[in-house]
């Protein structure tokens, strides 16, 4: 029997990964990438994004927002001597090798642009994908798939919102996704708008250049640093399964703690009007503080107008010649190649089963990949949805009814319009993740681990829930992952301890240091515990 053919839209890095999943499976991947290389929003360009959907470039200050060890493939760390957090060329570097040590770029079409995914005349029985797409300089062409990945991403359609007095503005107007860096604006006269990573970062590079540089919010924002508790990235302090079992409340405060004893938000202007793990206005940033303390960056509230010179803002106050705006204000998802009927356009929640699958569809060959938005790194979360798309490709895993998907898609959007006020998909990825692993068998189980691998399973718990957890066990495990999982904690740290210091007197430990000591004694003990009844 030959091989399915499977289809994937798109180089980045949804598209990396399922090219990946595809070989793992036995499938025979086709990737159609647009532009002149791969990897996504990853990839440095001078220009800016042009096209039908024009996505995100990236910007020459960008650094992760999520640490190495969080964000790395599950069977592919990042060598021991990188940063704990990197620049986005490092980054670029780390997926091409990743392309390249598992055989990845021949399976990639370059500038070849997808035009539509339509379902076959026999789809009904087949599952079958008649793919329209052209090369730069070549006639169109049709092939069949059996499968088809869709791994646009979140970031392939620019979002600027319609405000009042806009047209009759006299300065310039611009998305984050075409900023490249501050020096374009200086002595300018500067609004940012949003209240978000990118705005974050776009605010505090022009407030380097700028003659006077703002920050418009609606509701304010979290800002969080990118240090947490005892010099710990704070994502891997985060999103560790033992805060899974406690109230959200004192989560919530643990955090809320950490945070006010780095920045007073308030005192800043930034305080966000939504509590923390309630809203989706959060930015990693370690700079914005300063920024406003030298007085080169300002917070403003929401702009309710232009003017034809300025902007006037929500509480009455106002800026007069104003240079440029830049819309911090994210990206919609968008799928010109595919109709309406299979997936609506423009959704900020699209409806999908597991944020993966369209539930209408007679036969599950299509996946969606890597559009939904996480507190924490996101690569790994698009690792695992493409790993079981691929098993429901093989008929290895089977989806419920139509009826009962579309309630589960239901539920979880009332949900999360319960939580943020809104219907944008965002949310802490541990929980997600292993009901994904469940649902393929890649999932550790925790009884397992502590009868076999006492030290393993405390890590499980307690510690940081690094992407190799998924490959311990179930298809295609890796025989590495254990190794990877005992020496991230050390290959965090050591890149950072470039000069040998003289030891001081210890320090008395931090009251989250405690906590997190005592709290993993008391639920070591419960759990041991329960596994002897």
């Amino acid at each position: 029997m030959s091989a399915k053919r499977v289809a994937v839209v798109g180089g980045g890095i949804s598209g990396l990964v399922s090219i990946k999943t595809c070989l793992e499976e036995g499938f025979e991947p086709v990737c159609f990438e647009q532009t002149d290389q791969y990897g996504g929003i990853w990839v440095i360009r001078d220009e800016k994004p042009s096209g039908p959907c024009p996505g995100a470039r990236m910007y020459d200050c960008l650094i992760t927002n999520s640490s190495k060890e969080m964000m790395c493939f599950s069977d592919f760390p990042f060598d021991a001597d990188a940063p704990p957090y990197l620049r986005g060329d490092q980054l670029l570097s780390y997926y091409q090798a990743y392309a390249k040590r598992f055989g990845l770029e021949r399976f990639i079409r370059l500038n070849t642009t997808v035009k539509t995914v339509e379902q076959s005349h026999d789809f009904e029985q087949s599952g079958r994908w008649r793919v329209r797409s052209q090369m730069v300089g070549r006639e169109e062409q049709e092939e069949t798939f059996d499968a088809v990945f869709i791994c646009t991403g979140r970031y392939s359609s620019q979002h600027i919102p319609n405000v009042s007095g806009m047209a009759d503005f006299s300065g310039k107007i611009m998305h984050s996704g075409g900023f490249k860096n501050g020096r374009e604006f200086a002595n300018k006269t500067v609004v940012v708008v949003g209240g978000s990573h990118s705005a974050g970062d776009v605010a505090v590079d022009v407030s380097r250049y700028a003659k006077q540089t703002y920050l418009s919010m609606r509701s304010g924002t979290w800002v969080l640093p990118r240090q947490g508790p005892a010099s710990t990235p704070l994502d891997a302090f985060m999103n560790r399964r033992v805060f899974g079992y406690l109230p959200v409340n004192l989560t919530r405060n643990l955090f809320k703690a950490h945070v006010s004893q780095r920045m007073n938000l308030d005192a800043l202007g930034l305080q966000s009007s939504r509590p923390l793990l309630r809203t989706t206005s959060v930015m990693v940033n370690d700079e914005i503080g300063i920024r406003i303390w030298c007085g080169a960056l300002k917070a403003k509230p929401n702009i309710a107008k232009f003017t034809v010179d300025g902007v006037l803002f929500d509480d009455g106050s106002s800026i007069d010649h104003v240079d440029a705006v830049v819309f911090a204000t994210g990206f919609q998802h968008k799928f010109p190649f595919l109709d309406e009927s299979i997936l609506k356009h423009d959704q900020p929640d699209p409806e999908l089963y597991w944020h993966v699958f369209p539930p209408r569809l007679a036969r599950h060959t299509m996946a969606i990949i890597g559009i939904v938005g996480t507190i924490g790194a996101q690569g790994p979360v698009f690792e695992l949805q493409a790993r079981l798309a691929a098993r429901v490709f093989k008929g290895k895993v089977t989806l419920p009814s139509e009826k009962a998907m579309l309630m589960d898609v239901q539920k979880r959007k009332a949900r999360y319009h319960h939580v943020y006020g809104n219907q944008k998909v965002f949310f802490p990825p541990t929980s997600y993740m292993d009901m994904l692993a469940s649902k393929m068998g890649c999932r550790p189980a925790f009884l397992d681990l502590l009868k076999t691998d006492l030290s393993l399973a405390f890590k499980f718990i307690f510690g940081s829930n690094h992407p190799m957890f998924y490959r311990l066990v179930g298809p295609h495990a890796w025989a590495g992952a254990r190794d990877a999982i005992m020496r991230a904690p050390g290959n965090t740290t050591n890149p950072t301890k470039t000069r040998t210091c003289v030891a001081q007197r210890v320090e008395k430990e931090s009251f989250f240091h405690i906590f997190h000591k005592l709290m993993a004694f008391v639920a070591m003990i419960a759990f041991v515990l329960v596994a002897m009844l």
